[in-house]
């Protein structure tokens, strides 16, 4: 090649972005451009005549793929991060025993393919806030908050409404569970179908059966004539909600674990099987994780249910929404009863500062209760029937023995802690002793109660 034209090829190599090197046949670099040369952290001139092996020997980085290349003559290529830049190196063999290397730098391509990946995945969440915001105009929403926990929880109820997957919602008692799950119907393609809802802790064990799975005529004394569908076969086509599933009895769980599976029933009494078509979502305040390891709930049928599970925050990890939800049920109970009532901001305050061991519905409760009882239009702090905060979580009432007292107190502690957690090891965990002691406390709190 005349060096006019040696000159020009050297001058184009030197102006391209990407960095270039070729071996000739004697296996010395005849060709390096800067863009490489600056990537190898040396000046071109030392590069140039020189064999790669003994570079690399003297500690110079070369592509990795340029010396497989020499190796094997076969096309290499290979992603690499090196000094913070991400590079796309080559090495292919060229006619006459040549082999050129290139490395561009895509450190930028890369930031900009993640930039489109990330805009894909918010252009997919805009779809279903869109579509969130679309099914509201059917009905408006009685899901309330605006906390970042539970924005979490409508952002998966919005995911998972559209498609018939199994949902266990979990939560303490009075969080809005049963709210949740007619909003997840609402938003669903089932919306305009049956939304049934059966509260397994409401019923005794002898009905609960007959109540979900209904009877033939004459199944049994008592029964009538005609025979009676059950709830499952009431929601077809819609949604069951089976609400505190963990209060099930062991011999009729099995039933509902044939029915998730099989999506057929049998009524009590009869011998052929009915298809349903049903989504299911169930709810509990228990943990069933513990119930299982106890042998009080299948393994198969938690599994079962467990497909998405949600869980709805109490109320004192979400405060924020403490005064979303009052004025909201301000506005309920005040159109309701036909008066007006406002709250003061001390008295939202104290709102805000109180546990709620009873939830969303503890608060409901109440503003309801001041709405109709204050003949005052402003709800201030002294009209909350609530501790002062930071006082004692103990309240004395009567002087009685000290022994009787501490027993006392021992048993509505316990009760009070099955009621909000739901199995011994968490009550347990609780109070800060054995899960073995922690059972027999709950078992005797139960006899004293009365409670199942």
């Amino acid at each position: 090649m005349a060096p006019l034209e040696e000159g020009i090829v050297a001058a184009l190599l030197d102006g391209l972005l990407e960095g270039v090197l070729a071996v000739a046949p004697d296996g010395r670099i005849g060709l390096v451009n800067g863009a490489m040369a600056q990537l190898l952290g040396a000046r071109q001139d030392d590069l140039l005549g020189r064999r790669p092996v003994d570079l690399e020997a003297a500690g110079t980085w070369l592509p990795p793929v340029l010396r497989r290349c020499l190796e094997t003559r076969e096309r290499q290529a290979l992603i690499q991060e090196r000094a913070g830049r991400r590079l796309a190196l080559t090495a292919e063999p060229l006619p006459e025993g040549w082999v050129l290397a290139t490395a561009r730098d895509i450190t930028e391509l890369d930031r900009l393919q993640r930039q489109v990946e990330r805009m894909a995945q918010d252009r997919e969440r805009y779809h279903h806030e869109l579509a969130g915001l679309r099914a509201g105009q059917v009905g408006r929403t009685k899901v309330i908050g605006s906390s970042p926990a539970m924005q979490r929880v409508m952002d998966l109820v919005r995911r998972v409404a559209p498609v018939d997957s199994t949902i266990l919602l979990l939560g303490e008692s009075g969080v809005g569970k049963g709210v949740l799950a007619a909003e997840i119907h609402r938003l669903s393609p089932r919306r305009s179908r049956p939304f049934v809802r059966i509260d397994c802790a409401a019923l005794p064990a002898s009905l609960l059966e007959s109540e979900l799975f209904g009877y033939s005529p004459g199944s049994f004394t008592g029964a009538r004539r005609e025979g009676k569908p059950g709830l499952i076969e009431q929601a077809h086509g819609g949604t069951l909600f089976i609400d505190e599933i963990g209060d099930v009895p062991l011999e009729l769980q099995v039933k509902l674990l044939h029915v998730i599976q099989e999506r057929r029933i049998i009524r009590l009494g009869a011998v052929t099987p009915t298809t349903v078509d049903i989504r299911i979502i169930a709810a509990t305040h228990r943990d069933l994780e513990s119930m299982v390891a106890e042998g009080r709930f299948r393994a198969d049928l938690y599994y079962r249910l467990n497909v998405v599970p949600i869980r709805i925050p109490p109320l004192r990890e979400r405060p924020e929404d403490i005064p979303v939800l009052a004025r909201a049920f301000l506005d309920k109970f005040c159109a309701r009863y036909g008066v007006e009532r406002t709250l003061t901001p001390e008295a939202m305050a104290r709102l805000m500062a109180h546990i709620w061991p009873g939830n969303v519905r503890e608060l409901e409760n109440l503003v309801e209760r001041l709405v109709v009882t204050l003949d005052e239009r402003e709800i201030r702090p002294e009209h909350l029937p609530l501790p002062s905060p930071g006082g004692s979580p103990v309240q004395v009432r009567e002087v009685v023995p000290l022994k009787e007292a501490v027993a006392a107190l021992e048993l509505e502690l316990v009760g009070e802690a099955y009621r909000r957690f739901g199995s011994s090891v968490k009550v347990g965990r609780a109070l800060g002793i054995h899960q073995t002691t922690a059972a027999r406390k709950i078992r005797e709190w139960k006899a004293r109660t009365g409670q199942p």
